[in-house]
């Protein structure tokens, strides 16, 4: 990767950042203050009174607590995740891309990528925590190049708390910034120049990061009590044993799972829905009522026996889900958008319903369309991403690193999502339709560049 630097551009920091801050006015107006559903509300009630539960990363919780400091309630972390989502993408395009004019176009073409996939303009337009997780992601690979380019150690140092912040607020997002993250430190300036200072900053920043995102799940702000262990996966566990059932034609559900009551394959299967868990256990005429249990933790120890026995069903199960996340199955994209703000007693309440409306009815008119679907990104940023890979063989590893973390977040979400909500997806195919634009850009550049 030797004079890799040299094929780096310098950005264009205050027309970015005035560009980033017409499209974030553009892009928030309709929903504003920004969607919110349970786990929105959930978090903006835990800034308020205080953190009880990590169950999700409190980190967007204090990042709500910040906003409201600021005087800007909730509507601050709308604009900030949003902004910082673009900027980030458009620092990332102007230093890997060689014609200033070229890489303006493909900021636009980046901002057109969200709406002409309705499920990311329908997430992004929402105050979920997934958001702010793929734009702290994309800023600090944008200022990680912008270090780069300028040999600046301080930069990478801010390259590598945004990073931390995005691992914060997703416990999944490692897996998405993990492979760039290491090559940040073997190769800070992405270069085979010998920059030890530069390496351990960059090691000394990811210990302290990844320890503060790890503190940060496991005792409270600011009182430091600790707080209960998030036993969320035994969800997915309990989803995996469902549609293991309804698969194989035998009943593997603890007696709890219904209340005692029994239930045949035949009822399981009318139950089974790969989409979520919770619709899964919806009531249903003919059906006992299913519960959301660990059922005192029979669910756990019998899990892993079960897949062993039944390693086929547990296989396409995931897949039948994993199909629903990427909006492949025939009836469409699951949960593109949220369109609304829950009712709450905190006040918050959409501002432009009329163009709230016009613009989830878009979403809801486009969204299964099958060119628009989300996982078409994959199968085009794996193409371009390659393709520039091989054609600028100086930032080779760089676009490998980018394009093991946007099929590594997905490959985990198989085996660990208990549901297939778009919004799931969503940092990792913003990295995928950020590797599109700027392999366009590097496959463009001009000759000797």
């Amino acid at each position: 990767m030797s004079g890799s630097g040299s094929i780096l551009n310098r950005p264009p920091w205050l027309a970015l950042t005035a560009l980033s801050a017409i499209l974030t006015g553009l892009a928030c107006y309709p929903s504003w203050p920004g969607y919110m559903s349970y786990d929105s509300l959930l978090a903006y009630e835990q800034a308020l009174f205080g953190v009880r539960t990590a169950l999700w990363p409190p980190l967007h919780t204090y990042m709500f607590q910040v906003s409201r400091m600021l005087g800007a309630e909730s509507w601050g972390l709308f604009l900030t995740q949003t902004f910082v989502l673009l900027f980030g993408a458009g620092l990332t395009i102007h230093v890997l891309t060689a014609r200033r004019a070229l890489a303006w176009v493909l900021c636009l073409f980046f901002a057109g990528g969200l709406v002409f996939v309705p499920a990311l303009l329908g997430t992004l337009m929402a105050q979920w925590r997934d958001v702010p997780t793929a734009g702290f992601a994309l800023l600090g690979l944008g200022l990680w190049l912008a270090a780069a380019q300028a040999r600046s150690i301080p930069l990478l140092m801010l390259g590598v708390v945004a990073m931390s912040l995005s691992i914060g607020l997703r416990y999944n997002a490692f897996v998405l910034l993990a492979p760039a993250m290491l090559l940040m430190v073997w190769r800070p300036f992405l270069n085979r120049d010998q920059a030890w200072p530069a390496r351990a900053a960059v090691l000394l920043m990811v210990v302290l990061g990844l320890g503060g995102v790890w503190a940060s799940s496991q005792w409270r702000l600011p009182d430091l009590l600790p707080l209960p262990n998030a036993q969320n996966f035994v969800a997915t566990q309990e989803f995996d044993l469902i549609g293991i059932s309804a698969c194989a034609g035998y009943n593997y559900l603890p007696r709890a799972v219904t209340n005692g009551k029994p239930i045949t394959v035949a009822q399981i299967r009318r139950a089974y829905d790969p989409r979520h868990l919770l619709m899964t256990l919806e009531p249903k005429p003919g059906v006992p009522q299913m519960l959301e249990t660990d059922a005192q933790g029979q669910i756990q120890r019998s899990w892993a026996p079960v897949i062993l026995r039944e390693p086929g069903c547990y296989i396409a199960h995931r897949a039948a889900v994993t199909v629903e996340q990427m909006g492949l199955a025939k009836a469409g994209v699951f949960y593109p958008t949220h369109g609304a703000i829950d009712a709450n007693t905190f006040g918050l309440a959409l501002q432009n319903p009329e163009a709230s409306r016009a613009v989830t009815r878009y979403i809801g008119l486009h969204a299964d369309e099958t060119a628009r679907r989300p996982g078409w990104l994959y199968v085009l940023a794996a193409g371009l991403g390659l393709m520039a890979a091989a054609a600028v063989r100086p930032l080779a590893w760089l676009m490998l690193a980018l394009l093991a973390g946007a099929f590594g977040y997905p490959a985990l979400l198989f085996l660990a999502g208990p549901a297939a909500d778009a919004r799931y997806i969503f940092p990792s195919s913003i990295l995928c339709l950020l590797i599109m634009v700027v392999s366009l850009g590097l496959m463009l550049r001009p000759k000797g560049r």
